[in-house]
């Protein structure tokens, strides 16, 4: 059985899509998926330090109900004022129940 409680986070997943002005300029239109509440988990850094891993490595992890609709590794997930690249997915003991997602934030 699945504590609701534990998904507490609004999330959103998006994907862009290019489009062309009226002018003939190509412009990136951000499309939401899915905006499903989340389990977040970061990663420690005692953990980091203690497996000798850069903090680049740093992964987020994100846990939602499993969706009906795809979820790839080209969309990407907003939460916090954030922006994050979806590194990878498992759907957790093959259940279709739930979905892990790990996330690594964009920064520019």
């Amino acid at each position: 059985m699945i504590n609701a409680g534990k998904y507490n986070k609004r999330i959103s997943i998006v994907t862009s899509k290019e489009t062309e002005d009226d002018d003939g300029f190509s412009n990136k239109e951000e499309i939401v998926i899915l905006k499903p509440f989340a389990s977040v988990k970061t990663t420690k850094g005692f953990t980091l330090i203690t497996s000798n891993s850069d903090f680049e490595k740093a992964y987020t992890n994100f846990t939602i109900r499993y969706p009906k609709t795809e979820i790839t590794r080209d969309m990407l997930i907003k939460y916090n004022d954030k922006i994050y690249t979806i590194e990878y997915l498992n759907n957790i003991d093959e259940e279709s129940v739930e979905l892990e997602i790990q996330a690594k934030e964009v920064t520019k």
